[in-house]
């Protein structure tokens, strides 16, 4: 094995002729001879020659080990300057602050005195200054010809390019009144999909060296992450116009849509004055309140309270669905018995079944059937499914109404207003209206429980109707915390149902959450999410 000073140093033809005649004149001088004073010279000569090449390779080798170190410091700083250039690239939202973040970059990074980034514009006719630093600070929004410039030249011919005298180079751009400060330049393309976006210049370096293959790869380097930049900053720019665009017409659909509610609401309550007073003089006429009346007449004033008692039905229901969509709805909530509001109903919608010689069917458990809630939409609820029960059964068919006590799992407003609504098994009255109508066609489910959506929309359908009744009768269900749903079997009928909580709707409150409760209470519509 070598030893270290071996490793060390490695002797070459001189120093081994050097002590091969020290040996011979050290004989010499043994035997008395003149030629040992002879060799003992020439053994000096040669190692003081050996001496002096040996420490001219050494001062060789250290001046390339010391520029072997410096570039792989430069390459390390590089990598540095790189990769914190990448952070920031990540950081931009706007293309200016990424093409500003990239100048400043170049600068650091090849010790240059300026620094550029230009696009192309005007398809392809010109380039745009969109950075500068240095040298080039004062020339935003410059536009250069892209014909007749160095930045054009890299732009024709999709490659990098090293210029060691700008003044004297013919490709360069020397507009009129603007003197040129750089000798070096630097460019490459910044390219995205084979497309040339634009090209990156750096110019001088304040050490004074010439630029080199080596950094142009390095400055392509930095075009290949611009480009990378350049995509992502449009994809979030485009986003945040997508975004402002989305935000600006949920403002305008938000400004519509109160108008159309006040509009709604004004011209509900507009109507059903003259409305009232037509119903009202009907009802009169037909009582005998203002002389007696031939059949034809008595046929006459029957439409016309019929007819105008429908009308007001329908703007009653305009008008619900407006205040609830305006949150202005007010209900009352009290202990309800819902035995007594079945058999309400049931007795208010004796005339749409005797017309059409139907019959009905009242199951209800035994036991009390109450729950907290407004007794006025609860009854408007039953009546609606039942007229529909009615109006979609054929003559002499059958409908049955039912009530029982259950638990079912409702949901409930979350603890915190951005988190969804979540579910707990409560004590609940389950109604449900059933018919052996026509039923619903499985891709007509969706269709119910929608404003102003009707199974059959044609013009020439048999039952009449605004659409509004099924979506009242969902919004009413949900503002007591309940649900609502429907099961039908197309040809053979359907069966309405919905669950109410028997204690009340419960609401988000401060510091938790809270049932409502009480004999009687006042409150405004919770938000329906």
């Amino acid at each position: 094995m070598k030893s270290g000073w071996a490793r060390l140093y490695h002797p070459g033809p001189l120093t081994w002729a050097a002590v091969l005649l020290g040996w011979v004149a050290v004989y010499g001088a043994y035997l008395g001879s003149i030629l040992g004073a002879v060799f003992a010279a020439f053994a000096m000569l040669a190692g003081t020659i050996a001496f002096f090449r040996g420490a001219e390779l050494g001062r060789q080798r250290r001046a390339s080990l010391k520029a072997a170190v410096e570039s792989a410091a430069a390459r390390n700083r590089a990598l540095t300057l790189m990769r914190e250039l990448g952070g920031r690239m990540l950081q931009a939202e706007t293309l200016e602050q990424l093409f500003d973040e990239v100048t400043r970059a170049a600068v650091d990074l090849f010790v240059a005195e300026g620094a550029s980034l230009q696009v192309v514009v005007e398809e392809g006719r010109f380039l745009k200054v969109m950075a500068g630093r240095g040298t080039f600070s004062g020339r935003m929004g410059m536009l250069l010809p892209s014909d007749r410039s160095l930045a054009g030249w890299v732009l024709a011919h999709e490659r990098g390019l090293i210029v060691e005298d700008i003044a004297t180079d013919p490709r360069a751009f020397r507009p009129e009144g603007i003197p040129v400060e750089a000798r070096r330049a630097l460019l490459a393309p910044i390219q995205s999909s084979g497309l040339v976006l634009g090209v990156i210049i750096v110019t001088d370096r304040n050490v004074g060296l010439p630029y080199s293959e080596s950094d142009l790869e390095m400055l392509q380097t930095l075009a290949d992450q611009v480009a990378v930049g350049v995509d992502r900053t449009r994809a979030l720019e485009d986003r945040r116009r997508a975004i402002e665009a989305l935000e600006t017409k949920n403002q305008e659909l938000l400004r519509v849509t109160r108008l159309k509610t006040e509009f709604l609401a004004n011209m509900s309550h507009e109507l059903r004055t003259p409305l009232n007073a037509i119903i009202g003089f009907s009802d009169l006429m037909l009582s005998g309140g203002v002389g007696p009346l031939n059949g034809q007449h008595q046929d006459f004033i029957e439409s016309i309270s019929r007819n105008g008692s429908h009308l007001l039905g329908l703007i009653n229901n305009v008008l619900d669905l407006s205040k609830i969509e305006a949150g202005r709805m007010i209900h009352a909530l009290a202990p309800t018995n819902i035995r007594d509001a079945v058999n309400a109903a049931v007795a208010d919608t004796a005339s749409l079944r005797s017309a059409k010689r139907q019959t009905v069917a009242v199951d209800m458990e035994e036991g009390p059937l109450t729950v907290l809630a407004d007794i006025q939409r609860v009854r408007q609820v039953l009546f609606n499914l039942l007229s529909n029960a009615s109006k979609f059964t054929p003559d002499e068919g059958h409908i049955a109404i039912s009530a029982l006590r259950t638990r079912a799992p409702l949901s409930v407003p979350s603890d915190r207003a951005d988190d969804r609504p979540g579910m707990t098994t409560r004590d609940a009255i389950w109604v449900a209206v059933s018919d052996d109508g026509v039923g619903v066609r499985p891709q007509d489910m969706s269709k119910l429980f929608v404003e102003f959506s009707q199974v059959d929309s044609s013009a020439s359908r048999r039952a009449q109707g605004t659409g509004l009744g099924l979506a009242l009768c969902r919004k009413f269900v949900e503002l007591h915390g309940g649900t609502i749903g429907c099961e039908s079997i197309f040809g053979k009928g359907s069966t309405f149902w919905f669950i109410l909580p028997v204690d009340g709707p419960v609401r988000r409150a401060e510091g938790g959450l809270r049932t409502i409760s009480g004999d009687r209470m006042v409150e405004p519509a919770p938000q329906i999410r």
